[in-house]
C-alpha cells in the first residue's frame, strides 16, 4: 500500500522533487515546518507514518542511510541485510559488472556498487523501485541501474555475460514466515541457475540460516562454498557460491563495525593455553560449519556431552567460534538433585543454558526457582535420568 502512494507521487510530480520533500520532512528537526503541495499532502500522511516506524530499526541496522535521509519501506526493511554484514559481503567479491536479481531496499546493491564498476539491479516493484533510485542519490551512488522487471524476463531476454550475479530470494513468499525449501523461494533460484548457468562466471545467492548446506549442494548439482556471516558467534546470512574453481568447503565470516575476519576449516585458529579448567560451548555458526572436529584437534579440548557442543579442557578459542567460560563445578543427577547441589553452593541467580535437554533453559532456569541474571552460567544437557549442569563464570 505505502509503495503504490509513492507511485502515485511520482505521477503527480514527474520527478523525484516530492520524494525529497518527504525525506525533509521526515527529517527536519523540531519546530522546521515543510509545506507539501495539497495532492501530495493527502498521500503523504501514510507514508510519514510508516517512516517513523521504520527509522528506529534504520537507525541501528542501516546508520548510513539514516545519516543520507533515505527513505524506507516496513516489510524490505525487515528483510535486507544489516549495513555491516553487507560491507563484509562487498570486501569478499570484486568484479566489473554485476547483475542483482532481486534489489529490494537496495541494501546489498549499495555495498557492491564499492567493489563493483557497474550493477544491473531488477525488482518488480515500481514503488520500491522509485525509493532505491532516490536512495542512490541521496547517497552518491551512480553505478547501479534499477529496473522495473522480474529475473525470469530480464534474463530471458539479456544477452549480456556478467561477472557476478547475486540473488536475495523472498524466502516468505509462499506466505510462512521461512523456508527451507529453495524451489519455493521468489524467484525459484535452482530453476535460474540451471537455465541460465553459462550468464555469469560467478553465482552468489543468500539462503536462510536455517538452509540444510549439504541438502542444497545436492540441489545444486555442483561444489558450493558456503560463507556463514556472523556477529558474536550468532549466524546473521548465509551465502552459497559458486564458479569454476569453486570447491565443497565452509567458512565462517565475523563480523564487526569495522572489520570483519574469516575462518576457515584447515587454517590455524587463536589457542590460548591456561592453567584454569575451561568450558567451551560451540557457536551456533561453528557448528553450522563443521568445525568442532578442527576446533578439538587445534585446541585439545573434548566433548563433555554427548552430543558434542560442550567442549571442556585447559584452553580458549575465539569469541566466534564458542564462548569460554570458567569451569567451577560439574553436578550430575536429577533435576531435584542438582537443584539440592546448587543450593548448597550458595546459587540462587544464575544465567542457564541447555541443549539436548528434557527442558528449555527458560523452564530450567523456573524449575530450579533461580533468579536470572548474575556472574553464574549454568549448562544443562541430558534427556536421561542421570543429567548434568556445568557451572562456570566468565572470566575476568
Amino acid at each position: 500500500m505505502i509503495r503504490e502512494i509513492y507511485c502515485k507521487l511520482n505521477s503527480i510530480s514527474g520527478n523525484p522533487l516530492s520524494r525529497k520533500r518527504i525525506s525533509d520532512r521526515i527529517y527536519s528537526k523540531s519546530g522546521e515546518k515543510f509545506v507539501l503541495p495539497l495532492e501530495e499532502a493527502t498521500l503523504v500522511k501514510d507514508i510519514l507514518k510508516e517512516q517513523q516506524q521504520c527509522r528506529s530499526k534504520a537507525e541501528k541496522k542501516l546508520p548510513s542511510w539514516i545519516k543520507n535521509r533515505c527513505l524506507f519501506a516496513s516489510v524490505p526493511l525487515e528483510q535486507c541485510t544489516s549495513e555491516t554484514i553487507a560491507k563484509a559481503k562487498a570486501g569478499l567479491f570484486a568484479g566489473e559488472t554485476m547483475l542483482s536479481l532481486t534489489g529490494g531496499l537496495g541494501v546489498d546493491d549499495a555495498a557492491f556498487s564499492k567493489s563493483f564498476n557497474r550493477i544491473t539491479s531488477l525488482d518488480s516493484d515500481p514503488g520500491l523501485n522509485a525509493i532505491a533510485r532516490f536512495n542512490n542519490h541521496c547517497m552518491g551512488i551512480e553505478n547501479v541501474e534499477r529496473l522495473d522487471t522480474t529475473a525470469e524476463l530480464y534474463l530471458s531476454e539479456s544477452q549480456a555475460h556478467w561477472d557476478c550475479i547475486y540473488a536475495d530470494p523472498d524466502r516468505r513468499a509462499a506466505g510462512n514466515r521461512a523456508t527451507t525449501n529453495v524451489s519455493a523461494y521468489a524467484p525459484d533460484i535452482v530453476s535460474i541457475f540451471q537455465t541460465f548457468e553459462k550468464m555469469a562466471s560467478r553465482w552468489i545467492v543468500k539462503l536462510s540460516p536455517m538452509t540444510d548446506l549439504r541438502w542444497f549442494e545436492t540441489q545444486m548439482g555442483i561444489p558450493v562454498r558456503f560463507y556463514i556471516f556472523c556477529t558474536k558467534g550468532e549466524i546473521k546470512e548465509l551465502l552459497a557460491v559458486w564458479d569454476d574453481e569453486t570447491k565443497s568447503e565452509n567458512c565462517i565470516v565475523n563480523c564487526h563495525d569495522d572489520r570483519f575476519e574469516i575462518f576457515w576449516p584447515k587454517e590455524p585458529i587463536d589457542v590460548q593455553t591456561t592453567d584454569t579448567d575451561i568450558f567451551c560451548e560451540l557457536s551456533a555458526a561453528a557448528i553450522k560449519a563443521g568445525f568442532r572436529d578442527s576446533i578439538m584437534q587445534q585446541s585439545g579440548l573434548q566433548p563433555a556431552s554427548s552430543h558434542g557442543f560442550y567442549l571442556t579442557g585447559k584452553t580458549t578459542i575465539p569469541a566466534a567460534l564458542g564462548r569460554c567460560f570458567l569451569l567451577k563445578h560439574r553436578i550430575e543427577g536429577s533435576l531435584g538433585e542438582i537443584a539440592q547441589q546448587l543450593g548448597t553452593l550458595g546459587i540462587g541467580q544464575a544465567n542457564v543454558s541447555a541443549r539436548d535437554f528434557v527442558l528449555p533453559a527458560e523452564e530450567t532456569r523456573k524449575k530450579l526457582k533461580l533468579r536470572d541474571g548474575g556472574a553464574c552460567y549454568l549448562f544443562f544437557t541430558g534427556k536421561d535420568k542421570i543429567k548434568t549442569c556445568f557451572v562456570t563464570e566468565k572470566p575476568a
